[in-house]
């Protein structure tokens, strides 16, 4: 998010937010639509609507203080993700790696992506789950509405339930190819009485977008999550709910030595040295922030917000090695090296604001790399470098 932008243009999921879909020239098709139908909970059932297809553009730029969603802070968006985890059933683990469309941390909520001005996106948590080993998507998406649930209509829904408070239920089994490769969903989409509308749809399709034949949740389980009272609009937030966590990458291949005992033992470490160094920078929270993937990882990353900068630190358990001939580099009496792995490369951020950062390689092959981005000079290249050592220290 620092160093470039990551532009995601695609197809808004059939069924998930908006209208069916049914063939098109992108190689797309889905389950046909019967009209007239009876469904169970409808009164009167509407005809289908003409195919709608909608892009979605996120920019790696977009932040909680948006005027459309004043209630999306970072903190609720927190309260949310938080809710959709633990809500998760027993056997169902979330897979290691990126969000299945956004590309951040799995299953926490982003903010709202641009969109075009009739389609309303929303906020969406995503990620790849798995169930007795099998893969699948979890999506849950939260917009708000004031007219009302949407009144029933042919490949919209199979059955809808009306709760003795007024909450609305539709629920969903469906299908559709993509070049031929057929992928099956289940889709709860709950209409709240406060206006939230919450969708809660998991699909057979794994982190290749490739079907596996098993939907990990079911409509039952999907009902649950669906049905949180956190993921509403106007339930407040806990006072002790702290913000989300910076994006940052905790994605490193290997099972490495990154388990939740030796992250807690890293961010202990790191605190020991902020005390000690007693550096006149505001922190927006405890500099051992780090955090690895959710089963564990080659790598492990943090981010913090240091006075009007943001203060970057990711390691990774490797095999580097330090460089013969270095261009630019330090070498250490241990055989450590501070070096530039990327001479010549942009020390500017996208609003143009400086970026300072060192790599230190161990002999041991543990990569550091800190970074500091910000408008003003508040910590100095030797302070990114005694962080690099602190970390390593507490790894090697």
């Amino acid at each position: 998010m620092v160093a470039g932008v990551v532009v995601a243009v695609g197809v808004v999921a059939a069924g998930l937010t908006h209208q069916p879909m049914g063939q098109s020239g992108l190689g797309y098709l889905s389950e046909p639509v019967e009209y007239p139908v009876d469904i169970p909970g409808c009164e009167y059932v509407e005809p289908p609507e003409e195919d709608q297809f909608y892009g979605v553009l996120t920019t790696g730029q977009e932040d909680y203080d948006n005027p459309a969603y004043p209630w999306l802070t970072s903190k609720k968006a927190n309260a949310m993700s938080i809710a959709v985890s633990e809500a998760l059933p027993p056997r169902v683990d979330v897979v290691d790696g990126p969000s299945y469309r956004f590309g951040g941390d799995p299953l926490v909520f982003q903010p709202v992506a641009s969109a075009d001005a009739e389609y309303d996106p929303g906020t969406s948590a995503d990620g790849v789950v798995s169930r007795d080993g099998v893969e699948g998507s979890l999506t849950v998406n939260v917009t708000r509405i004031d007219d009302g649930p949407k009144p029933c209509q042919a490949g919209w829904l199979d059955a809808r339930e009306t709760l003795s408070d007024g909450t609305v239920v539709d629920t969903r089994d469906t299908w559709d190819e993509l070049d031929g490769d057929r992928s099956h969903s289940n889709i709860v989409r709950v209409y709240a009485r406060d206006g939230s509308v919450v969708v809660a749809s998991s699909s057979d399709r794994n982190a290749d977008y490739e079907s596996t034949g098993s939907v990990p949740l079911s409509i039952q389980e999907l009902r649950a999550i669906a049905l949180l009272p956190e993921l509403q609009w106007s339930t407040t937030v806990p006072g002790e709910t702290p913000a989300l966590p910076i994006p940052c990458d905790t994605n490193s291949e290997g099972a490495g030595q990154f388990s939740l005992p030796a992250v807690g033992r890293l961010n202990a470490s790191l605190d020991d040295f902020w005390r000690a160094a007693e550096i006149p920078v505001e922190l927006d929270r405890p500099l051992g922030s780090m955090r690895t993937s959710p089963s564990g990882s080659a790598g492990a990353c943090g981010a913090v917000k240091a006075g009007d900068g943001t203060l970057s630190i990711r390691v990774v358990d490797a095999d580097y090695e330090p460089a013969q001939e270095p261009w630019g580099a330090l070498t250490l009496p241990d055989g450590s090296q501070f070096r530039d792995d990327n001479p010549g490369a942009s020390g500017m951020t996208l609003d143009g604001d400086p970026i300072d950062d060192v790599t230190l390689i161990k002999p041991s092959g543990t990569r550091v790399d800190v970074q500091i981005t910000s408008a003003a000079t508040i910590v100095d290249r030797p302070v990114l470098q005694a962080i690099a050592l602190a970390v390593a220290g507490s790894v090697d």
